[in-house]
């Protein structure tokens, strides 16, 4: 009869000593210790004791699986009675890798949690054949969701929102650590997006840290503007500080284009109406017209170009925005001479005109209230698209989750995957 391979795995817990070993018949393991320790701290007066009082009952003990296998350690632990307080109480002796519970290893606990990264607390209990009670109480032993300002400096903070829930006037404002270039943190998910929803947080940090930051980039949204003018009374710093997204700039000026064409869409479908081949020319020209034009192939340039010669004003329209867009792009320039080049091209903008309609009117308008902090992208060079990115793996998550009700547990969610990941899986990090 051939001899069975043994191996002998190190269950790197101190403190005890195994006894004996069982596999139940659903393969689980249960290893039976004893405690090797003979004093503990008391748990009031902190001193260390160590007169024996006696044992706690059978304890049960989750540790990490053994091929792929569910471990439970089983073991009483010692109490120890302290003569140095009054009516002598008695503490049981806790080992570090303990969690509070006491049902499961803080080793246990980073593998459970491990799993939850991109999954569900329905598909973790699942496949670690626990409770979903038991994983949402990991998850709330384990993610904190407070700040430390002792620990956290940030230097640079982006505030966004998102939608909790799709069709729901709900949303969360997400305020991000930007500090640290590919390595966005969530400083805070606040409930919210008005100014009295986000202040509150606002007014939490600390006046040393808000006077450190170099710059804080925001949207064009009124709430978030005048939350931080009432935080921020120095104006100078306020303008020299504050950052108003060329992202969200971006946006504004292809929405208003955008407009210029359906109306010229519009227009020509109605005077094309009985022109089969003319109408054929201004089909499949939507995502060329909002691309920039380096990012077209070939085809996509002949569409546009089709378009542009049924409307020859359409493409001086076009032209303004990418010449608006390539001033964002310009790496050597400083604020002052980008503040040059744009009011130039605001002046060229004004001139555009359409049968009697301006499109770029209300931007430069918008521009004018906002050039201070739109202009200080120049010399900050700081943008929301980490955040966007963030954004978008929290609407991730949400989906994933099916929505949140609780913002709570949402929050913990959001922290897990994006702050706790590097930690948790730092051979995911590059």
């Amino acid at each position: 009869m051939k001899e069975k391979a043994k191996l002998t795995i190190d269950l790197a817990l101190s403190a005890i000593k195994i006894k004996r070993s069982e596999i139940d018949a659903l393969g689980n393991y249960h290893i039976y210790v004893s405690c090797t320790v003979r004093s503990t701290l008391c748990h009031k007066c902190g001193e260390k004791i160590s007169r024996f009082h006696g044992q706690c009952d059978d304890s049960i003990i989750e540790h990490l699986p053994i091929l792929e296998q569910r471990v439970f350690i089983h073991v009483k632990w010692p109490r120890f009675r302290c003569h140095n307080c009054d009516n002598n109480p008695t503490t049981s002796f806790h080992p570090q890798w303990l969690n509070n519970t006491g049902s499961q290893t803080k080793a246990y606990e980073n593998f459970c949690l491990k799993f939850l990264i991109n999954s569900t607390v329905k598909d973790v209990s699942e496949k670690l054949s626990t409770t979903e009670e038991q994983v949402e109480g990991i998850i709330n032993r384990n993610i904190d969701t407070d700040i430390d300002w002792n620990k956290t400096h940030p230097k640079r903070i982006g505030l966004d929102e998102i939608a909790l829930r799709k069709g729901h006037s709900q949303y969360l404002t997400i305020v991000s650590d930007m500090s640290t270039p590919g390595k966005i943190k969530v400083l805070a998910v606040i409930k919210g997006r008005t100014k009295e929803e986000i202040l509150p947080f606002l007014k939490s940090i600390p006046k040393k840290i808000l006077m450190s930051l170099d710059a804080i980039t925001i949207d064009m949204s009124g709430s978030y503007f005048s939350a931080l003018k009432e935080l921020i009374s120095d104006m100078n710093y306020f303008n020299r500080i504050v950052t108003i997204d060329r992202f969200h700039v971006a946006k504004l000026i292809g929405d208003k284009v955008d407009k210029e064409r359906k109306k010229v869409i519009k227009k020509l479908k109605k005077v094309f109406k009985n022109d089969e081949d003319q109408l054929m020319r201004l089909k499949h020209t939507m995502w060329p017209f909002r691309h920039h034009l380096d990012d077209l192939d070939d085809n996509e340039r002949n569409q546009l170009e089709n378009l542009f010669e049924l409307e020859p004003a359409l493409k001086e329209c076009y032209e303004l925005r990418e010449c608006l867009y390539r001033i964002f792009e310009l790496k050597e320039i400083s604020k002052k001479e980008a503040r040059e080049k744009i009011d130039q091209w605001c002046n060229n903008a004004e001139k555009y005109e359409t049968k009697g309609f301006k499109p770029f009117i209300s931007f430069i308008s918008t521009y004018r209230n906002f050039e201070e902090n739109i202009l200080n992208y120049f010399t900050h060079r700081i943008s929301s698209g980490p955040v966007e990115g963030l954004n978008n793996k929290i609407k991730v998550i949400k989906r994933r989750g099916f929505g949140f009700r609780n913002i709570k547990n949402f929050a913990k969610r959001v922290f897990l995957d994006i702050n706790y990941k590097p930690i948790l899986l730092p051979a995911t990090v590059r």
